[in-house]
């Protein structure tokens, strides 16, 4: 019985060891949903709003913040590689980038900071319950950290990197890490045309 034991505590850290000494990339990959999950109208419509002229097309969906330094940019011009590269496949697609700290992020902040990024990405703005029911139609978390009455300008915000495609429809039909898959996802729109 002890033989047993110590035999299967020997497995487990010969393979922890090796696990250790590997370098293994676990890298998220992007989940087509194999029932697109349809957004609640009123989602739907915000969606279209931000992109008035242009209906009957995929979107692209980020939230982040302007003054974020490295996250938001990198998403964002991800978005604009995946806009090209559907365009390449004759996708239509444009982006929609929604803040969630309207508290810094003004409408002329927002539209500086997405026309950096190409005329295809538009940008949302929502306060309060708004914003709140917004980002829980996507399940998108928030976390602002040392903002308080005493701080409301130089305060730290963490947020999930979930991009979402949307078809034309308002359903969800794609989920992927905005900064990690954005390649992945631009191989989709070559191999799977079936989906689009």
């Amino acid at each position: 019985m002890k033989r047993y034991v110590l035999d299967k505590h020997s497995t487990g850290v010969v393979v922890m060891i090796f696990l250790f000494f590997i370098q293994i990339d676990i890298m998220a990959a992007p989940l087509v949903l194999p029932r697109p999950v349809p957004l609640q109208a009123e989602t739907f419509a915000h969606l279209q709003q931000a992109h008035a002229n242009e209906n009957s097309q995929w979107q692209l969906v980020v939230f982040g913040f302007t003054r974020c330094k490295d996250i938001c940019p990198m998403s964002l011009a991800n978005l604009a590689m995946l806009i090209q590269a559907a365009e390449d496949e004759k996708i239509k697609l444009n982006g929609t980038f929604v803040s969630i700290d309207p508290d810094r992020d003004s409408v002329g902040a927002l539209s500086s900071y997405t026309e950096r990024f190409g005329a295809d990405i538009a940008y949302l703005r929502f306060e309060d319950e708004e914003l709140a029911k917004f980002k829980t139609a996507f399940g998108v978390e928030v976390a602002f950290y040392t903002k308080n009455a005493g701080n409301q300008q130089h305060y730290q915000v963490d947020h999930s990197t979930t991009a979402f495609l949307i078809d034309p429809q308002g359903r969800i039909k794609i989920m992927f890490d905005a900064v990690k898959d954005a390649t992945s996802v631009a191989k989709l729109f070559h191999d799977n045309r079936e989906l689009f």
